[in-house]
């Protein structure tokens, strides 16, 4: 899982899906926080990818589906990262998530 992260920040998005892909791999049954970090990465992903409002949807749905207990930590340092990375549409619609 970190390392999909560390490959998600040096912008080596193959990697990262590799690294995503194998993270889930390891385990039967991983963690709604693991599935959660996971796909914050990927939506990450696809913005460095040149698809902003395909990250904001991604990781605004992540946010969404996620129990309100599991959204502080980690997972609220990543999203709003990503966030504070998009601009116009993108930008607010995952704001409007993290807001809620």
């Amino acid at each position: 899982m970190h390392l999909s992260q560390a490959y998600t920040l040096l912008g080596d998005t193959g990697s990262a899906h590799q690294a995503q892909e194998d993270a889930l791999a390891l385990t039967d049954s991983p963690s709604v926080m693991v599935r959660a970090l996971l796909a914050v990465d990927t939506a990450a992903c696809l913005h460095v990818d040149g698809d902003p409002s395909g990250a904001a949807e991604m990781a605004s749905g992540v946010w969404e589906r996620l129990p309100a207990t599991y959204r502080e930590g980690l997972i609220r340092s990543r999203a709003e990262t990503l966030h504070r990375q998009l601009t116009g549409r993108p930008y607010a619609l995952l704001g409007e998530a993290l807001a809620s």
